[in-house]
C-alpha cells in the first residue's frame, strides 16, 4: 500500500511538472503558431503588437499610462462630462502591419472577473478540473491568474511560519520544491480593444505585458497575444460566458485554440466597482492591482539579489529554473520565483484567497504590496484620479481607472476590514 502510494505521487508530480508545457501545447498547436503568425500564411504584425515589446524597451508606465489616460479622455468627451469642447475627430485607430488600420474601442465587454471552464487546442484541452483561474479585467489593465490543481498548496501554506520573506520561505525548499512552485502562472499589464474594418462584428483584444510569471528577459515572446472576443447574446444585460478564439488560423483556415470564459459571481457584471492601479514608475519593483466588483488580483514583480546568471538557451521561466537548478544555482531560480500574484474578495477585508506564494493565503493584500506597511493613504482633489496619489506601507501607486467619484471614498474603501465592509457597496 505504501509501494502504491508514492508511486501515484510520484505520477501526480509528473503530471504537475508537465502541466505548464501543456498550457504551451495547446496554446501553440504544439509549436506551430509562430508559423501561423507570418506573411506567408496571411498574419503578419508590427513589432509593436509583441506582449513583451514596450517591457523590453522599459517604456511600458510612459505607452500604457498615456492609453489609459487617452481612453478616459474619450469616454468623457463622449458622455459629456467634460467642459472641454468635443472634437469631430475620428475614433482613435491603429496602424497594422498589412496596411490597414483598427479602431481602438473605448467600452469593452470583457470587463469583470473570469474563470475558466475550458481550454481547448487541437488534441489536448484543461478544465477548471485542473486549474484554478481568475482573470480580472478592468477597461485597462488586467491580471490573469493560473493555478494547477495539482499544486501542493496545503504543504507550502504552513512555510509562512518560517519567515514573511518570500527569498527565505523559497530558500527553505527542496530543489525538487522549486521545479514544482514553477509550474504555475500569473501576468498582468494592459488590454488594447480594437475592431477591424474586414471583421466588424468581433472585437480583438490585444495584451501588451510589464509583468509576466514566462517572462525571461532578453527572451521575449515572438508572436502576438491577440484573439477575438466571441460574447454570448444576452437580452438581458452584459454576458456572462464568451470566448477567446486565436487571431491567426491554422493552415485549414480554421482557429488553433480557444478559452471559454464564465463571469464569477460577485463581479457586478463589470458595472459596479472598478480599479486599477499600478506601481509608480520610481519604485523598486513592479506592481499591479485590479478590482472588478467584489473580486481583486495582483501581481508584484520579482526581486533580485545581483547574483544572477544567464541561461541563453532557456526561453522562458521553467526551462530557466530547471536549468538553473541543474547547475546547482539556486539563487538564479529563486530569484526568478519571487514574482508574486493572487486573488482574493474585498468582502473577506481585501484578503487573499488563492495566491502564487501560498503562505500569504489569509492575508490582507496591502500586508503584501505595501513593502512592509499597512498604512492606506489616497491623496489628491476632483475627480481626476489620474492625479490622485495612493501610498500603501512604503510604496507609492498611480491609478489608471477608477470608478469612485473622490480620493477619500477611495482611501475609505481600500481601509475596510472584514468587520466594517458592506458588501452591497461594493
Amino acid at each position: 500500500a505504501e509501494a502504491e502510494a508514492e508511486a501515484e505521487a510520484e505520477a501526480e508530480a509528473g503530471n504537475h511538472l508537465d502541466w505548464t508545457a501543456k498550457q504551451g501545447r495547446i496554446l501553440t498547436d504544439g509549436g506551430n503558431a509562430l508559423h501561423y503568425y507570418s506573411q506567408e500564411n496571411g498574419f503578419p504584425f508590427s513589432p509593436e503588437e509583441l506582449p513583451h515589446h514596450y517591457l523590453e524597451l522599459g517604456v511600458t508606465h510612459s505607452i500604457l499610462g498615456n492609453w489609459a489616460r487617452e481612453r478616459r479622455r474619450r469616454r468623457l468627451e463622449d458622455s459629456g462630462q467634460t467642459t472641454a469642447k468635443r472634437r469631430s475627430s475620428p475614433p482613435p485607430t491603429l496602424a497594422l502591419s498589412h496596411g490597414t488600420r483598427a479602431v481602438i474601442l473605448q467600452s469593452s465587454p470583457i470587463i469583470g472577473a473570469w474563470d475558466r471552464p475550458l481550454f481547448a487546442g487541437k488534441w489536448e484541452h484543461s478544465t477548471d478540473a485542473e486549474e484554478i483561474v481568475y482573470n480580472i479585467q478592468t477597461g485597462t489593465l488586467f491580471v490573469d491568474l493560473r493555478i494547477p490543481r495539482s499544486k501542493p498548496t496545503g504543504a507550502w501554506e504552513k512555510l509562512g511560519c518560517i519567515d514573511r520573506n518570500p527569498r527565505k520561505i523559497l530558500e527553505s525548499m527542496s530543489d525538487r520544491d522549486l521545479r514544482l512552485y514553477a509550474r504555475q502562472h500569473v501576468f498582468g499589464g494592459y488590454s488594447m480593444l480594437t475592431m477591424e474594418a474586414t471583421n466588424p462584428k468581433r472585437p480583438l483584444c490585444t495584451r501588451h505585458h510589464c509583468i509576466d510569471w514566462n517572462y525571461v528577459h532578453g527572451k521575449p515572446r515572438s508572436r502576438p497575444n491577440k484573439w477575438y472576443i466571441e460574447s454570448k447574446n444576452s437580452n438581458t444585460g452584459p454576458a456572462d460566458t464568451w470566448k477567446e478564439w486565436s487571431y491567426s488560423t491554422d493552415k485549414n483556415a480554421q482557429c488553433y485554440y480557444f478559452e471559454r470564459w464564465q463571469r464569477m459571481k460577485g463581479d457586478e457584471n463589470g458595472e459596479g466597482f472598478l480599479l486599477a492601479m499600478r506601481k509608480k514608475n520610481d519604485d523598486q519593483n513592479d506592481g499591479i492591482l485590479v478590482a472588478v466588483g467584489n473580486h481583486f488580483n495582483y501581481v508584484l514583480g520579482r526581486q533580485w539579489n545581483g547574483r544572477e546568471k544567464a541561461y541563453c538557451d532557456a526561453s522562458n521561466l521553467v526551462e530557466l529554473v530547471d536549468s538553473a537548478i541543474d547547475d546547482s544555482d539556486r539563487d538564479t531560480a529563486i530569484s526568478h520565483l519571487t514574482l508574486d500574484g493572487g486573488h482574493g474578495t474585498i468582502s473577506s477585508g481585501w484578503k487573499v484567497d488563492c495566491s502564487i506564494q501560498p503562505w500569504n493565503h489569509g492575508t490582507r493584500v496591502f500586508q503584501i504590496i505595501g513593502g512592509g506597511g499597512t498604512t492606506i493613504r489616497v491623496m489628491g482633489d476632483g475627480t481626476d484620479y489620474f492625479s490622485w496619489n495612493v501610498v500603501i506601507g512604503d510604496t507609492s501607486w498611480e491609478i489608471c481607472e477608477c470608478s469612485v467619484d473622490s480620493a477619500k471614498e477611495l482611501e475609505n474603501l481600500l481601509s475596510r476590514t472584514e468587520k466594517n465592509c458592506n458588501q452591497s457597496r461594493l
